[in-house]
Parts: structure tokens; sequence; C-alpha cells
């Protein structure tokens, strides 16, 4: 026997507007992505956040059911488009592995997961990387409800049918730098910020913290450059700019 539930879903307008369509539907049954914390249709993927030996992670994309849950299996399929012409167009098998692209909304369900598997790219803090997820109607389930972006006065983006995944490298500078970073650690560099954390086992998360919470202190960093400066010593290494690294004047002897 099939179970009605009526699902009805309240969206504010986000960034410059957001058209609100939503409905109940009887007697029909739609596909969308998730919505949840989503303000457009794009996933970013930050992988500057991450230690350098980390090279792949996992990525979920929920498919939410909208309208009639049904007491037997219901399959859809997605389509992944990276448009070549792109430049920043990613590669399957080099930026994410292959993944099914049939799924099923099962039997008294009402979503299905993607699993991807992102892979972290040697080039990506030079070009980031992106590709698209794009939903496929039915018989069964027909794209019912989305939110709608408008892009300017003439046109409008549907936005829950499809998961753009875009991935880069950027790791950003923690407030504290300016005061307490550059005396210690010289000119900012993303790539200088990702070697501190990965040679002194520095979780990122905690890096771009609060400073003087718990055991990152004052003291703690001006240890860290002093290390880093000795490490840069016997470890010459160019920063992203092609020149030779170089910590602040308060960690060098």
């Amino acid at each position: 026997m099939k179970q009605i539930c009526y699902i009805i879903l309240f969206f504010t307008a986000f960034f410059y507007a957001c058209e609100k369509d939503v409905d109940s539907y009887e007697g029909e049954s739609g596909i969308y992505f998730d919505t949840e914390g989503k303000l457009n249709d794009t996933v970013v993927v930050s992988w500057g956040m991450k230690a350098g030996d980390v090279v792949t992670r996992n990525l979920k994309l929920r498919v939410m059911l909208v309208g009639t849950v049904a007491d037997y299996d219901r399959k859809f399929t997605v389509d992944v488009i990276s448009d070549q012409t792109d430049t920043l167009a990613a590669e399957e098998g080099v930026d994410f592995e292959p993944f099914d692209k049939e799924y099923t909304i099962p039997a008294n369900g009402a979503y299905a997961d993607i699993n991807i598997v992102l892979k972290r790219r040697e080039t990506l803090k030079q070009r980031s990387r992106r590709f698209t997820v794009k939903l496929n109607e039915t018989p069964e389930l027909h794209f019912m409800y989305t939110r709608r972006s408008r892009i300017d006065s003439l046109t409008s983006l549907d936005v829950d049918y499809q998961r753009v995944v875009f991935m880069n490298e950027n790791f950003p500078r923690p407030g504290w730098w300016t005061r307490e970073g550059q005396k210690r650690f010289g000119d900012w560099s993303q790539t200088k910020a990702g070697l501190i954390c990965d040679v002194m086992n520095i979780d990122r998360e905690v890096w771009l913290g609060v400073l003087g919470e718990g055991t990152f202190t004052q003291g703690y960093l001006s240890y860290v450059g002093k290390y880093m400066y000795r490490w840069l010593q016997e470890n010459p290494t160019k920063d992203e700019d092609g020149e030779w690294m170089e910590m602040g004047p308060d960690s060098q002897d």
C-alpha cells in the first residue's frame, strides 16, 4: 500500500535573488538535490584545509524525493559533465574516481546518496577544477521542485537539478597573522603555511583558529618559527613565487 507524504519546503532569498516555487504534490513524485546548506548549485571542496598527505576524500550528494513515497524501488540516472572547453574542467580518474550513474530511491524511502571519491591533483594550487553532476528525469520521478536563482533581469537558473563540484587549494590567512605571524614567519603564502603545518604536524583548522586557545599560543608560534628556520636551512624550499622560502626576523638565529 502506498503511503502519501506531503513535503512543503520553505526557502528565503539568497545572494541577489531567489524565486521560491514550492507546492504540495499529490499522486506524483519528483527528485532534486538536497538544498541543506547550499545557497546555489555549487559545492566547494577546499583541499587547503587538509594536510598535504591527504590525497583523497569522500563527497556525498543527497538526492531527495518530493511527493509520493512508494512501496517499490524507483531508479534514476545522472550525467557527469566536464566540458573540455572549460579551462577548469576536471578529469575522471584524475580528479575523481569513476562512480555509478544509476541510483535507486528504495521502497518506502525518501532519498538516495551519490558517493564520490575526490582526488587531490598536484597542480590544484595553480588551477582549480570542477565538474557537474546532473539529474535525469524518469517517467516516475519528474522535475517538480527547484529553487531558481536569477542571473539577470531576463534569465534565471534552476539550481537543484545539478551540483557543480568545485575543488581548490584555498588555505586562508589566519586572523592573527598580521600581528603575530609576519615577524615570525615572514611574508604570507599558502604554500608556506601548508609546509609549516605539515612539518610541525599542526591541524590546519587549529592553525586558522584563535591564538591563545589551548596550547596554540604565542610561545608555541615562536618555537615553530625557530624550528622552521633551521628546517629550511637543511631543506631549502621554494615558495609559490619561485623564491626561496624564508622565515621572519624574529625566527632567524
